[in-house]
């Protein structure tokens, strides 16, 4: 099953409202340090990193391995999370909605093993649209704490 789940990055009330390039350093924190945006990931390794392409082990809770991921990273847009054991595509996008707010949507290609399984889509986006929002909280405490400018 495919699908994805959208949330506005600064909705009213929101503070620091945070800029599209903060929310990209935030993405790309996220692909080098994952565990501290995805509660399931507790081991990362990277193997490699060119700048716009990652490839890291990574372990989901206690799993007895580790996969392999690549994240090709398209500045300022896309993230695209592959990994082939799984066999399916996870996407980070930033754009914008009709009236110009910045959006950031996750989406999932195969679903999630284990996960999305027998689920309706109005249950697995509230699900994904709870994980793209701590993504955008996280990265607004990162921005409040001074560690992403």
């Amino acid at each position: 099953m495919n699908f994805a789940a959208s949330r506005q990055v600064n909705p009213s009330g929101a503070m620091p409202k945070l800029t599209e390039k903060q929310v990209w350093k935030g993405l790309e924190l996220k692909t080098r340090e994952p565990k501290s945006f995805v509660a399931a990931i507790t081991e990362c390794e990277i193997i490699s990193d060119t700048g716009n392409k990652v490839v890291r082990r990574v372990r989901f809770g206690e799993a007895p391995k580790t996969i392999e991921e690549v994240v090709e990273l398209y500045k300022g847009t896309i993230a695209y999370f592959e990994a082939p054991e799984l066999g399916g595509r996870i996407t980070n996008l930033l754009s914008y909605d009709k009236d110009g707010e910045m959006v950031l949507t996750f989406s999932f290609a195969n679903g999630i093993p284990g996960v999305s399984e027998g689920k309706p889509p109005s249950e697995l986006n509230k699900m994904i649209g709870g994980v793209v929002e701590h993504t955008i909280e996280r990265i607004r405490e990162l921005v409040q704490g001074g560690v992403i400018q």
